[in-house]
């Protein structure tokens, strides 16, 4: 009976231990080594990731070039051996060079966007140091992405037609501002001008003869294209001293209404605070 009974209790203090070393495991360490470049291995590429701690190899007489995002703006930097290393840094670029020998430490970046957390590894052999490392934004790529076809949708929304387009349009005046071509879809009036000319202003001509600006948004890949809010018979274009008159020789008075507050029948205006 009395084995019995330490049996059990030896039975319970091991499971007892199990549940405390369950309930303490230390975790894997995050470490993150970059990758190679296909043409020489001391260039190096990583992907970011808040959550690593990157280890650059480091040796004596060496310095390391650090890349950042583009646009990205060092604040502030802290060494475990301040003393090991040297620090340098431009824009997005910093460079790190180690002073003595076994310059085995931690080093942490902080910029305007991101902080980063280094393992700086001492070698004795140049074979296997980094010479440069550039990082890899994955997220900002995505957002850039998305930007960009947010962008897309809206430019091929003013260039969208309600009804086809009227090209009947001719000019009398100063041809040196001439746009290329004219048109307009029955809403929106567009003019197209040379790349390397200045935008000239825009009148619009009523039927007495008074002139008048409108509203208006330059779009085009090359920021080239006027348009404006309205269809109107006549036009007047100015540029310093010289003027151009555009006449819509097929004008329909009924046109299209604007139901959006934009050039576009799918980009819409919103006016904030009751503006």
């Amino acid at each position: 009976m009395i084995k019995e009974l330490i049996v059990m209790k030896k039975l319970a203090f091991v499971v007892l231990l199990s549940s405390f070393s369950s309930l303490y495991t230390v975790p894997v360490q995050a470490l993150k080594s970059p990758s190679n470049s296909q043409y020489d291995h001391r260039i190096r590429y990583i992907t970011y990731n808040e959550a690593d701690v990157v280890q650059i190899e480091t040796v004596l007489g060496v310095a390391t070039h650090i890349i950042l995002e583009e646009g990205e703006q060092y604040i502030t930097h802290a060494f475990g051996d301040s003393e090991a290393y040297a620090f340098a840094h431009k824009g997005r670029h910093i460079f790190i060079k180690p002073k003595a020998e076994l310059a085995n430490t931690n080093l942490i970046v902080v910029t305007d966007k991101r902080s980063y957390k280094f393992r700086l590894q001492f070698r004795n052999d140049r074979a296997g140091s980094t010479y440069e490392l550039a990082f890899h934004y994955p997220d900002s790529n995505d957002e850039k992405s998305e930007e960009n076809n947010r962008r897309l949708a809206i430019e091929h929304g003013f260039h969208q037609s309600v009804k086809g387009y009227n090209l009947s349009y001719t000019m009398s005046g100063h041809q040196d501002i001439a746009p290329i071509n004219a048109w307009d879809n029955g809403r929106i009036t567009y003019f197209k001008f040379p790349a390397n000319m200045d935008m000239p202003s825009i009148y619009v001509v009523d039927a007495e003869g008074n002139e008048s600006l409108i509203p208006r948004t330059v779009i085009g890949s090359s920021n080239d294209i006027i348009a404006v809010h309205k269809v109107n018979p006549k036009w007047l274009i100015r540029l310093g001293k010289r003027a151009l008159a555009v006449f819509n020789e097929a004008y329909d008075p009924n046109g299209v209404p604007n139901t959006t507050g934009t050039v576009s029948s799918v980009v819409y205006r919103i006016n904030k605070g009751g503006k």
